[in-house]
């Protein structure tokens, strides 16, 4: 009587069958966190001193932030942030300041950069990331439907969105040309309080020549009645 033979298994079928899907996921991961890698890999372009001789301005080849600005200092980051960790683990640094395609970075001495220039460009360019989110910052386009005249008339607190618009369309572009910033910390009548970041925070100009193109901008924009003070 015949017997059919029962189907013959190859063991070693499916182990290559498995090893060869194995390989294959092993493959595109490793090209995926290669692109990543790739991806996220800064590199300074350029140094610029700027007007503060404390603060150096290095210039990225890609965004640090999609928008806005983003400022650390001593304690104000995660510690998931090696960038951060590494940079203020040198015990020179007063504060970092970044936005677009530039991190500014203030010293405690100006005479500190001759030695430790190359070393904070090696940390920028080994474990910087792009942030995901920087400081509130305030859209321009509210300025569209705008009327000046009703400035006066504003709340306290309307009016730090009015005077954030206005130096989000004019002042801070500028600014971030010498790797520097300002952030508006309150608005009492007709006086507007400002304290500068990055490479404006202790330039010989910042209560000077800068301060008072500030005021008069937003005296012409706002208000003829403005004071700007700075807020250490």
């Amino acid at each position: 009587m015949f017997k059919p033979e029962p189907d013959t298994i190859n063991p070693d079928k499916g182990k290559l069958t498995i090893s060869k899907h194995k390989r294959i996921i092993s493959q595109t991961n490793q090209s995926f966190f290669k692109k990543k890698l790739i991806k996220e890999t800064y590199q300074v372009k350029e140094i610029e001193l700027t007007p503060n001789p404390r603060a150096v301005k290095f210039i990225l080849n890609q965004s640090v932030l999609d928008s806005g600005s983003k400022t650390i200092e001593v304690g104000g980051y995660l510690d998931s942030d090696t960038f951060a960790t590494n940079i203020f683990a040198l015990e020179i640094v007063d504060l970092v300041y970044c936005r677009e395609n530039f991190v500014s970075i203030t010293l405690q001495s100006p005479d500190l950069w001759v030695i430790f220039k190359d070393k904070i460009k090696n940390i920028i360019e080994a474990d910087l990331q792009k942030y995901e989110e920087g400081d509130d910052e305030v859209s321009s386009s509210i300025l569209d439907d705008f009327d000046k005249e009703k400035y006066p008339q504003l709340s306290d607190d309307e009016k730090v969105i009015i005077v954030e618009a206005v130096l989000d369309s004019s002042i801070r572009p500028a600014l971030a040309n010498d790797g520097g910033g300002l952030e508006v910390i309150e608005v009492d009548g007709s006086i507007v309080r400002i304290r500068y970041q990055g490479a404006c925070g202790g330039c010989p100009s910042s209560t000077g020549g800068t301060l008072r193109a500030i005021e008069n901008h937003l005296k012409f924009q706002l208000d003829p009645e403005i004071k700007v003070h700075t807020y250490a």
